[in-house]
C-alpha cells in the first residue's frame, strides 16, 4: 500500500484541478485522486508528502484556487476536520467543492501558500476606468483611437477580440469599433494605430474606429476585451452581432474599460 501511495503522490503532480472564481465554482478532479485523499485521511500518506504535492500544483498554476486571503500567522498543524473532509469526499459523502474548501482553509492559515492571481485587464494611459475620454479621441479632436494596454491574458487564450459600444445612444447601443483575431501576446495599441487585424462594421456603416460624438448628454463607452479559445473565421464586413455570435461558447474571460464623453 505504501508503494501505491507513493506512486499516487508522484502522479498527483500531474493532475489538474480547475477552480473558477465566478458565480458558481466549477471543479474537475480525476477520480483516482480520491484514493490519495483516502490514504492521507487514513494516515497511510504523510501530511508533508500530501502538502508538497498540492503546493507544487499551486506554484505551477495547475491548480487555480479562488481568491483567498491568508492569515499573517502561519499554522503548522492541519486540523483534523480537513483530513476528515478529504476522507468523506473520497468515499462520496461530500462534493468536490467541499474538498477544495478544505484546501482553501489550508491556504487561509498559511499551511500552503497561494500567490495572488492577476486579473485579465484592459486599461488606457489616456483615461482611467469610469473617467472622461479626452476630446482628442473624439469627433471634437483628431478622432484617432485611444491608446490601450492589455495585461494578464489567460494562458489558454488563442486570440483576443475587442468591441467598443456606446450604450446611451438614442436609438440603442451604437457600435464604435470591433476587432478580432488579435494575437494573445499583444500588450498594447498605440494612439491611432494602423490596425492589421480584422475589423468589423460600425453602426455608422464604416470599418474601423468611429470616434465618440454624442448628440447630447454624457454617454458611456464600453471597451470590452475578450479572451477566446479559438481563432475566428469571420468576414471583414461583420457586425458586432456577427462577432458576438461567432464568439459564443469560446469566451475564456473578458474585461471592460468604461469611458464617458459629453460635448458640453
Amino acid at each position: 500500500m505504501k508503494i501505491l501511495a507513493s506512486v499516487a503522490i508522484i502522479t498527483l503532480i500531474f493532475f489538474t484541478i480547475c477552480v473558477l472564481d465566478s458565480y458558481a465554482v466549477s471543479i474537475q478532479i480525476p477520480v483516482w485522486v480520491k484514493n490519495t485523499a483516502r490514504w492521507w485521511s487514513e494516515g497511510q500518506v504523510g501530511d508533508s508528502d500530501f502538502l508538497k504535492g498540492i503546493q507544487y500544483l499551486i506554484d505551477q498554476k495547475i491548480i487555480q484556487m479562488p481568491k483567498t486571503n491568508s492569515s499573517t500567522v502561519t499554522q503548522n498543524e492541519i486540523p483534523a476536520w480537513v483530513k476528515n473532509t478529504a476522507g468523506w469526499w473520497a468515499n462520496g459523502t461530500l462534493t468536490d467543492s467541499n474538498f477544495v474548501q478544505g484546501i482553501q482553509y489550508l491556504a487561509q492559515e498559511n499551511i500552503i501558500h497561494i500567490e495572488p492571481t492577476q486579473a485579465f485587464e484592459l486599461s488606457s494611459p489616456a483615461f482611467e476606468n469610469n473617467d472622461t475620454i479626452p476630446s482628442q479621441y473624439t469627433c471634437d479632436g483628431t478622432g484617432m483611437s485611444p491608446p490601450l494596454a492589455i495585461s494578464y491574458v489567460p494562458q489558454t487564450a488563442q486570440s483576443l477580440a475587442l468591441t467598443v459600444v456606446d450604450i446611451d445612444a438614442p436609438r440603442g447601443p451604437f457600435t464604435h469599433w470591433t476587432m478580432w483575431n488579435i494575437p494573445a501576446n499583444i500588450t498594447e495599441f498605440s494612439v491611432g494605430e494602423n490596425i492589421s487585424f480584422p475589423q468589423g462594421m460600425t453602426s455608422a456603416g464604416k470599418i474601423g474606429y468611429k470616434s465618440p460624438c454624442p448628440p447630447s448628454g454624457t454617454h458611456r463607452y464600453f471597451f470590452t476585451l475578450y479572451a477566446l479559445d479559438t481563432v475566428l473565421n469571420l468576414g471583414q464586413n461583420a457586425t458586432r452581432s456577427d462577432l458576438e455570435q461567432a464568439m459564443n461558447g469560446h469566451v475564456i474571460d473578458k474585461t471592460e474599460l468604461m469611458g464617458t464623453y459629453s460635448r458640453g
